[in-house]
């Protein structure tokens, strides 16, 4: 067999074939053509990983990166990007490309038949060259695969240009806490940064665990000396303190303080480090010894005693609602006594202060709204606007100065911060509202598992939402977490669904905790952000209905209508969403429990879509500014297309059923262009729209006849809440129907000085 087909064997199967695949099916089960392959140290190299040997095809090729080069180079002159893709969006920039898009050129086709490559395609041409030329991706860290901590022990953390990415994950498997995959965060923006596409990233595993071949064999014959870069065989087995015995998390120091034991100072602040299991200084320490960062003592006499119920009574504290501690006898944290005996609260130093340390104390503000609920400075719940402040700068300036009075906006609207009487004014209104200042609770389980620095900056991209479940959050794949119906959470969703939907009866809503999805998201939040000049995108709340089978794909992966291939659409080529839960409910599935998403989507800047968009259309006709999204009508939209899933994060599992005859008007029952769906009002008169077609993350099982009912113009929403909105995206075959617009209870009205702050 020529090595051209050869190649093409290898090309095919990700750059690498088992050798007892080889055997059988390039060499016929002869051993001697085997070893015919094998021998061209040139193309190929052996490797034997977790005892299964294989064989790694290679070339001595490379892409010349000089610009305008003459031709007196060896290699290929080929631009990047066009390799990766078979096309180069710099070629639509004024600037242009200064690199070859030419794999034809006489210079390449030279290069390509001296070293045997002339019958390979881009796409083999680039599976070769991905795993043999090291310049075309970047490197994973091999320091962040060492020493303890989250970055290990590399210096730059998530600044890092290297591949933060487990290294033995590559060879086989592995439940490290590293991430495992090149979605993940970190890795997913240096990749985006080099220009590597989708397609190539879900190769990468095969790719990087070639070059580990490669690099090991060669290692191997030049006597290389890789394993020096330190001890990676026992990385989970070694602690941060070697030499810290196992002592209770609820032990508590009886430490109290007297006049003849501390003449001189009281202890007032507790030792983070022997939180973490040893302090040097023992009893000569100047802050007191606790196993919690927090102690709360009462004044009996003239000496401090350690409560009983220390974190009962500091989770009732954490929360801004409560006056007393649910505790006999109660705390009144106003006045911060006990009956008739002063309290006191010891505690770590403050998180700003000290920024990289562990178990220090992190201080969260809330303000309290005209319905007596405590809102979170950077909460957007409640509906209330965003203001642009939060809890870390208003701590940095109470830190700074425990007097001053702080100035902020939420919407149109300018508020007043009094730290000293800690309240806050509507500068117009004059409405005035109460401020706590409360610690962020930590639990004895919370303190024990934390165990690792922090980095020196904590970067946005990391920010999990204060109101998830701590308890429910893994470094990879996701949970779901039950909203109870109490909730506040709950009822908002609720309330959005039930706008456009009557007659059902929801079972349950589901939060999706998906950190890697989640940090994603907030990536290209930013990334939009940076990209206008520094002002928020618009994010909006939009539905999705869905066939069940595909709820736990969504909630790993996240939407991507390419999974399934292009389908025709009215507004392009991307992934569907509606503002109305009614429209959604027409692409869910015919069982008795219906499910749909509601989930947050970056729209951003939108235009009138077109069915044959593949991704927005240029702003100004050029090629480098382009809108966000593609809407059904600019004025009043209903229906939003994406083309990017980083722009989007499913964040809610709604699951309903019907509950009143009536819902049958939502169902999606397939209907007829001459019999319309009836009104739900005798004097409605019925509009005649074209259904909207959409595209769906997942196949979805055609119904018996391909008309499905469409949604009709829906009226903008007047609520001040930003994201009230909702979206689908499925695929449809549609023709004309007729459907009436359904009445839509008036939202209560609001008051205009009430504020969020997100």
């Amino acid at each position: 067999m020529m090595d051209s087909e050869i190649l093409k064997f290898f090309c095919a199967n990700h750059g690498a074939v088992n050798t007892d695949d080889l055997l059988f099916n390039l060499c016929s089960g002869d051993s001697a053509k085997l070893s015919q392959i094998t021998n061209n140290r040139e193309k190929f190299a052996s490797c034997c990983p977790k005892g299964q040997p294989k064989v790694v095809a290679r070339t001595r090729l490379r892409l010349c990166r000089v610009k305008d080069c003459a031709g007196t180079c060896s290699g290929l002159h080929l631009c990047k990007n066009f390799l990766f893709s078979g096309s180069c969006r710099f070629t639509r920039t004024r600037g242009g490309c200064s690199f070859s898009h030419e794999l034809n050129s006489y210079h390449n086709q030279v290069m390509l038949r001296e070293h045997e490559l002339e019958s390979l395609d881009r796409t083999e041409l680039c599976t070769l060259l991905l795993q043999s030329d090291n310049t075309l991706l970047p490197p994973i860290c091999y320091d962040y695969n060492n020493g303890h901590g989250e970055f290990g022990r590399c210096q730059d953390g998530d600044g890092c240009k290297r591949l933060h990415i487990c290294e033995r994950s590559l060879s086989g498997d592995c439940s490290c806490f590293r991430p495992h995959d090149f979605d993940a965060p970190q890795p997913l923006r240096i990749l985006m940064e080099r220009n590597v596409p989708d397609n190539i990233i879900q190769s990468l595993k095969f790719v990087y665990s070639n070059k580990e071949a490669l690099r090991f064999s060669d290692n191997r014959g030049e006597g290389g000396n890789r394993g020096n870069r330190g001890n990676r065989g026992n990385r989970g087995k070694t602690t941060m303190m070697g030499r810290t015995k196992d002592e209770g998390l609820s032990e508590v120091n009886t430490y109290t303080t007297t006049p003849a034991a501390t003449p001189l100072m009281d202890k007032t602040e507790i030792c983070m480090y022997f939180i973490k299991g040893h302090c040097k200084h023992e009893d000569k320490c100047f802050k007191a010894h606790d196993k919690m960062p927090y102690r709360w003592e009462v004044k009996e006499g003239n000496q401090w005693t350690a409560m009983a119920d220390n974190e009962a009574i500091e989770k009732d504290y954490c929360d801004p609602k409560n006056t007393y501690s649910g505790t006999t006898p109660a705390v009144h944290f106003d006045t911060m006594t006990s009956g008739l005996n002063k309290v006191r609260r010891l505690s770590t130093i403050n998180s700003l202060v000290e920024p990289t340390f562990i178990h220090t104390t992190e201080w969260v503000w809330y303000w309290e709204d005209e319905f007596g609920k405590w809102n979170m400075y950077s909460s957007a719940t409640g509906g209330h606007r965003t203001a642009d402040t939060d809890s870390a700068k208003l701590e940095q300036k109470f830190l700074d100065n425990d007097k001053d009075v702080v100035e902020f906006t939420a919407g149109s609207q300018s508020y007043s911060l009094s730290f000293h009487d800690m309240i806050q004014t509507n500068k117009h209104y004059g409405t005035k509202r109460l401020v706590k200042r409360r610690p962020r609770f930590v639990s004895a389980v919370d303190v024990k598992a934390t165990r690792v620095r922090r980095p020196l900056v904590q970067p946005h991209l990391y920010a999990i939402p204060d109101h998830w479940d701590k308890t429910q959050i893994t470094a990879t794949g996701y949970k779901r977490v039950s909203l109870q119906r109490s909730s506040d959470e709950f009822k908002e969703i609720e309330t959005l669904f039930f706008k456009t939907m009557r007659g059902f009866d929801v079972v349950s809503i589901e939060r999706i905790q998906n950190k890697a999805l989640w940090e994603v998201f907030q990536w290209q939040k930013n990334q939009m952000k940076n990209n206008n000049f520094g002002c928020s995108s618009e994010e909006k709340k939009l539905f999705h209905g869905t066939d069940s089978k595909y709820i736990d794909a969504i909630c790993l992966t996240n939407f991507d209508w390419r999974l399934c291939g292009a389908h025709g659409t009215a507004y392009g080529k991307g992934s569907y969403f509606a503002r109305d839960a009614k429209y959604s409910h027409s692409y869910t599935d015919d069982s008795d429990v219906k499910s749909m998403f509601i989930a947050r989507v970056l729209v951003g800047d939108f235009t009138k879509g077109s069915t044959d968009y593949r991704r927005p259309p240029s702003k100004d006709g050029g090629d480098v500014n382009f809108y966000d999204s593609c809407v059904d009508n600019i004025i009043d939209p209903s229906i939003f297309v994406v083309f990017e899933k980083h722009q989007i994060y499913p964040e809610y599992l709604l699951q309903y059923k019907t509950m009143h005859p009536l819902a049958s008007m939502y169902s999606t029952t397939t209907v007829t262009a001459q019999r319309p769906v009836p009104a739900q009002r005798p004097a409605a008169i019925p509009s005649r729209v074209t259904a909207q077609p959409t595209v769906s993350a997942y196949p979805r099982i055609q119904r018996s006849t391909p008309v499905q009912p469409s949604a009709s113009s829906y009226q903008r929403s007047t609520s001040a809440q930003p994201s009230t909105s909702s979206y689908q995206h499925s695929t449809l075959h549609y023709q004309p129907t007729h459907f009436s617009k359904p009445s839509s209870p008036t939202p209560p009205p609001r008051k205009n000085d009430s504020c969020v702050i997100a």
